[in-house]
């Protein structure tokens, strides 16, 4: 399959996809969700018996909805999870243009708001409609090294918490790799950063490394849902409240090889994990970066530093939870 590297600019994708608007989650305590988000840092703007919603600056949302609720899509796995994935467009033209091409070929509908929704080849519900972020811009961080002081007479940033501005990327389990992969480049024009050979591909719709990971796996299901932070100090601001508060980290800190991204997951009680990141690549002119192809089995495919994750850390909570009742030993690495 060709891939679709360098042929667009690097903040847009031949379809006007700029990025994740919003993600819905199906949950069947949405109380204990709802503390979770609100506790990892996320503007509450909504709340209610059968559902939640929060905000980040740039205007994207997380929904956390009833599991039994009867207009969310069905889900790609048990337990809680995500149940829907909007991606935001950058104009109604470019919204027009892709509802007429996946009407093609799937069945499509529309919402009262306009979202156009259909569902990809590994059964992930996914919506499209026009964007509505606002673009954050935080002030660049200064670090004094060694001959070079650009901090002078003031003392470093702290953090309290976390207060994440961007929902980056999201990371999707897919038993029929290929197809997805053919589905989101040439369907959806997404381009390919860097790829694990054989096992993934780190897609992105703007000057982020990746907005979309898809991993082969034997299964459909959620990895994670990733959020953008200033620094490693305010990752670690959001690590202090999340642990005095109970909620278990799943991996980190440590920062990835590939995308360079800095990074801490904690397991996320709406399905899979969420993800503190910092200083990610940017590919602002596609021309000037090559993808490369990662063996997925070599340590940088997983981090520069900060270890291997723990075995359990592909497993979903139902599994760990079977896994628990038959009284499985844990997996090995």
């Amino acid at each position: 399959m060709s891939l679709p590297v360098g042929r667009h600019p690097g903040d847009r994708t031949s379809t006007g996809i700029v990025g994740i608007e919003s993600v819905t989650y199906g949950v069947a305590d949405v109380s204990r969700g709802a503390r979770f988000f609100e506790d990892f840092g996320l503007r509450p703007l909504e709340r209610g018996a059968h559902g939640s919603t929060f905000g980040t600056p740039e205007n994207t949302t997380i929904a956390l909805r009833d599991e039994a609720d009867p207009t969310l899509a069905a889900p790609v796995e048990p337990g809680p999870t995500v149940r829907e994935i909007v991606w935001g467009v950058d104009s109604p033209a470019s919204l027009d243009r892709l509802a007429a091409d996946l009407q093609r070929d799937r069945t499509t509908a529309v919402r009262p708001d306009g979202t156009i929704r259909t569902v990809d080849p590994a059964g992930y519900a996914i919506g499209f409609r026009v964007t509505e972020r606002t673009p954050v811009r935080l002030e660049p961080i200064t670090l004094n090294t060694i001959g070079e002081a650009l901090r002078l007479n003031a003392r470093a940033k702290f953090y309290d918490r976390a207060t994440p501005q961007h929902i980056g990327h999201v990371v999707l389990y897919c038993p029929n790799f290929e197809q997805q992969l053919a589905f989101y480049t040439d369907r959806l024009g997404f381009m390919v950063s860097d790829t694990l050979r054989g096992a993934g591909a780190f897609l992105r719709c703007s000057t982020d490394h990746h907005n979309l990971f898809l991993l082969r796996y034997h299964r459909a299901g959620l990895n994670h849902l990733s959020f953008g932070v200033e620094s490693l100090d305010e990752i670690m601001g959001g690590f202090k409240v999340l642990s005095e508060r109970g909620w278990q980290p799943s991996w980190g800190p440590g920062r990835h090889y590939i995308g360079s991204n800095l990074f801490y997951y904690f397991r996320n009680p709406s399905g899979g994990h969420v993800e503190y990141y910092a200083d990610m690549d940017c590919i602002a002119n596609p021309e000037l970066w090559t993808p490369e192809e990662f063996d997925p089995r070599a340590p940088e495919a997983l981090f520069a530093w900060g270890g291997y994750p723990p075995p359990e850390y592909r497993k979903a909570q139902w599994e760990l939870d079977a896994d628990a009742r038959a009284g499985a030993a844990p997996e090995t690495r």
